[in-house]
């Protein structure tokens, strides 16, 4: 009997000790709020073929620019998030999206704007922003959000789901 108990004690100290033992956290988002770059150059053509999000449309106000794709649940989520900051910001903040798919996705990214309602420009990524080269830094990393000042310097940038309440702290800062 004693040795029974004594079996028992230890498998209970095992499960004790092994129940506690979990694997690691899964890495958290970067959240940076970075030092002022100097503005910035970049021009992509927006979606539908009438125009390019570029460096000279966002000058002027403080831009919020969000790195999505189609596929991802996170991105549909930022895409929302980016809709409400439009429009509770409507004219004195600009908003775009830029997706980071092939051109030949062009038909979907289309679909994914009309299908969440999005009221801001949306355009396409080009093979260097795709590969994390871009001037943005890497934001390859789905989704990715920056915010650019009035005069295009970036300022802020978060990988992975930026809530709407954290780009609403960064742009108090304005």
């Amino acid at each position: 009997m004693v040795a029974a108990a004594g079996r028992i004690g230890i498998v209970a100290m095992l499960c004790a000790v092994y129940g506690c033992a979990s694997e690691a956290p899964p890495p958290q988002p970067v959240f940076a709020s970075v030092a002022k770059s100097a503005p910035l150059h970049f021009q992509y053509q927006l979606i539908d073929g009438k125009g390019w999000l570029g460096a000279e449309t966002m000058h002027g106000r403080p831009s919020v620019i969000g790195f999505l794709t189609t596929y991802d649940m996170a991105s549909q989520a930022q895409a929302r998030f980016l809709n409400g900051i439009l429009q509770r910001h409507a004219g004195k903040v600009q908003v775009a999206a830029v997706v980071l798919e092939r051109a030949d996705n062009r038909p979907l990214v289309i679909a994914f704007r009309d299908g969440l309602g999005l009221g801001y420009p949306v355009a396409m990524g080009d093979a260097d922003l795709i590969s994390g080269k871009g001037p943005f830094g890497d934001v390859a990393a789905v989704p990715a959000t920056v915010v650019l000042d009035a005069e295009g310097r970036l300022v802020w940038k978060k990988l992975g789901l930026a809530r709407e309440e954290e780009i609403e702290k960064v742009l108090r800062e304005f």
